[in-house]
């Protein structure tokens, strides 16, 4: 199958399909080259493109955004007939991931922000309907507007697209923060321009579009998650409705090898549903660099520039001057009145009787019966643990210089605490050895665990950190472990890892992706897919 980066553009065509775009979209919602019309990013840049990355080759042609359902199908068939490749994009963050780059270049960015409507919210039943432009900050602030009792969730940072993030299968910390799983029923315009509807929402006027995922007949949700078979407008979410009473909890381990019975033990209370979230595990470099203490600040301070990573000697000295600990869990209990005193006694109950010298700091929200809380009114976490927006990550981006960027390398793991240890210090050593700070979020699921290993550098340190990443992911796959997602430029590299059968999936995909868009103008290479067609000549 062919996978052309660089797709050659007729010039006259391209400029053709920009002027029947102007047409249709107005001169204000069009770009002819990539520099201008992004909604704004991590360096307040406007740019399509990658804001981590001194690098254009990747850079697309321009740009164009769309209103409604009908714009989209109108620009599908317009690049069909002048043979312009599209990447979509929802909101264009994808940040560590390779922002709003497409992989084929010179490709036309198909950009929805301003497909940003709320189509619906219901209170009674704990969803929402959404468009691509809509970020969990607009979200959050229509339901508490409203005054609805619904505590939505969101991920790290805020700022990006609930659907596309959704499609990532990213995440968030409230019991529906899985969000792929949390998702129930799509629109989707095919790349012919066709609209579909999945699930219940294949009937016209059904009234479980939102509520029962699996309609009649084969699921096909599945294949417009990270993949380039069609374009999602719309999406509806599952919403976790607010509780009556609540407890954030930080668990600070103090020795490294705690690490396997703290994932082993919370893995388990999550099977069991005592912690219906998923749960963070923080390593001492993050708890160190973002601890608001100054003395630790200055600790670490002359270590945090190019070529440079803290010495673990410094960080153990600040883990015992400051009991900072080695890892920190965060994670959240929601129930009833009467619930929630039985879940915290539980929670602490298994992890004194598994890490005796572990801290638990539990803030306890006891609620009133019959009253639900509102999130609003939670105190801000490090982690959203209670679904409140926060853009506060981003300040660790320029630690090591300004302007820096981050790099995500994120593999899954089995929730085995032993299996994880072992993972974890190849990974650290690989990245002390590459002369970078190891930073790293254990994401705890009942069944897996996504380590997402952040490598924070300084934009002079790309070529370095791409010879990392190449090791990182070498590392996992000789593990026998896939990436839950992949920046632009490694997916390939991780679509490569799925040779079962001599990479029946890979061609299974590309088939389908041959009869829905066999002008091969939609999404070049997202996920590893490819098509073979005109654009691919």
């Amino acid at each position: 199958m062919a996978n052309p980066k660089s797709v050659s553009i007729d010039p006259e065509k391209l400029t053709e399909f920009f002027t029947q775009a102007t047409n249709l979209l107005g001169n204000d919602h069009i770009s002819v080259t990539a520099e201008h019309g992004a909604l704004a990013g991590p360096h307040a840049q406007d740019f399509y493109g990658d804001a981590f990355s001194p690098t254009t080759k990747n850079r697309a042609s321009g740009a164009v955004r769309p209103s409604r359902v009908e714009e989209v199908q109108q620009i599908l068939k317009l690049a069909n007939r002048y043979n312009v490749p599209l990447w979509t994009v929802s909101r264009g963050k994808n940040l560590g991931y390779g922002g709003s780059n497409p992989i084929v270049r010179n490709s036309v960015i198909l950009d929805l922000q301003r497909m940003n409507q709320i189509t619906e919210i219901n209170p009674e039943h704990g969803y929402a309907i959404v468009e691509p432009g809509v970020s969990f900050f607009d979200l959050y602030d229509e339901i508490q507007q409203r005054e609805l009792s619904l505590w939505p969730s969101t991920p790290a940072v805020g700022w990006g697209s609930v659907i596309g993030n959704t499609l990532d299968r990213g995440f968030g910390y409230t019991p529906s923060g899985e969000h792929s799983q949390a998702q129930c029923g799509m629109e989707v315009v095919l790349p012919n321009g066709e609209v579909l509807r999945t699930g219940s929402g294949a009937m016209s006027g059904n009234r479980a579009w939102s509520l029962y995922k699996g309609g009649f007949g084969p699921s096909v949700d599945g294949l417009f998650f990270q993949s380039n078979l069609g374009v999602v407008t719309k999406l509806g979410i599952h919403i976790t409705p607010a509780p009556e009473a609540y407890a954030s909890l930080e668990v600070v381990a103090r020795n490294e090898k705690d690490l396997a019975p703290l994932v082993s033990i919370l893995s388990d209370l999550q099977r069991r549903s005592v912690i219906l979230t998923s749960v963070s595990v923080a390593n001492i470099f993050r708890l160190a660099l973002t601890d608001k203490n100054p003395e630790v600040q200055a600790k670490i301070a002359p270590y945090m520039k190019p070529d440079s990573c803290v010495p673990y000697s410094v960080l153990e000295n600040i883990h015992r001057e400051y009991d900072i600990g080695f890892w920190k869990a965060y994670f959240s209990l929601y129930g009833s009145v009467e619930m929630l005193p039985a879940l915290l006694e539980t929670v602490r109950r298994v992890l004194y009787d598994t890490i005796p010298d572990a801290r638990i700091e539990a803030k306890e929200v006891p609620g009133e019966k019959g009253k639900h809380l509102r999130a609003s009114d939670m105190k801000h976490d490090i982690i959203p643990l209670s679904g409140v927006p926060t853009l506060s990550p981003l300040s660790i981006i320029n630690t090591r210089q300004e302007p820096g960027g981050h790099i995500d390398v994120s593999p899954v793991i089995p929730p085995s605490g032993a299996e994880l240890f072992d993972w974890y210090l190849v990974a650290k050593q690989r990245i002390q050895d590459a002369n970078f700070d190891y930073f790293v979020d254990f994401y705890i699921f009942p069944r897996h665990v996504i380590a997402i290993q952040l490598v924070i550098y300084a934009l002079s340190e790309e070529e370095r950190v791409r010879e990392l990443c190449d090791r990182l992911l070498r590392d996992a796959a000789e593990r026998g472990y896939m990436e839950y997602r992949a920046h632009v430029d490694y997916m390939d590299r991780v679509a490569g890892t799925r040779d079962f059968n001599g990479g029946i999936f890979g061609r299974f995909v590309s088939r389908l992706k041959g009869l829905l868009d066999p002008n091969a103008i939609l999404g070049g290479g997202k996920s590893g897919i490819w098509s073979e067609g005109p654009s691919s000549g």
